[in-house]
């Protein structure tokens, strides 16, 4: 999901648009901010996008590898069935903290507000 700058809307703001595809509408909400951070703004959190993604796979590989490894120490089946699964939500839900906290940080810094 990539954001764009949207239409000018008044007092020297502009509207953030996420968009998933050009055909596909959006139901996501939209931000605005001040005209004169958008295009900064925008450039830096497409970019921290990719690289927050990419943390995410590599916590959850890494949980994965982690909980399979539990399961051979441990020798037994069940504990590698549990192992991986469990190893694949823990980096899931960790790498979904951290972009959240990354992505609310740059939109604090940026004072980005949510659009009415």
């Amino acid at each position: 999901m990539r954001l764009e700058i949207g239409p000018y809307i008044g007092n020297n703001k502009v509207r953030l648009d996420f968009k998933r595809s050009p055909d596909r509408p959006d139901n996501i909400h939209s931000y605005e901010i001040d005209k004169s951070k958008a295009d900064e703004f925008v450039k830096k959190y497409n970019a921290q996008e990719r690289k927050l993604l990419d943390l995410t796979i590599v916590s959850v590989a890494f949980f994965s590898i982690l909980g399979w490894f539990a399961g051979v120490r441990k020798r037994s089946f069940a504990w590698a069935v549990i192992g991986i699964p469990a190893g694949v939500i823990t980096g899931l839900g960790l790498g979904a903290l951290i972009s959240s906290y990354r992505k609310n940080n740059l939109m604090d810094k940026y004072n980005v507000k949510q659009a009415d």
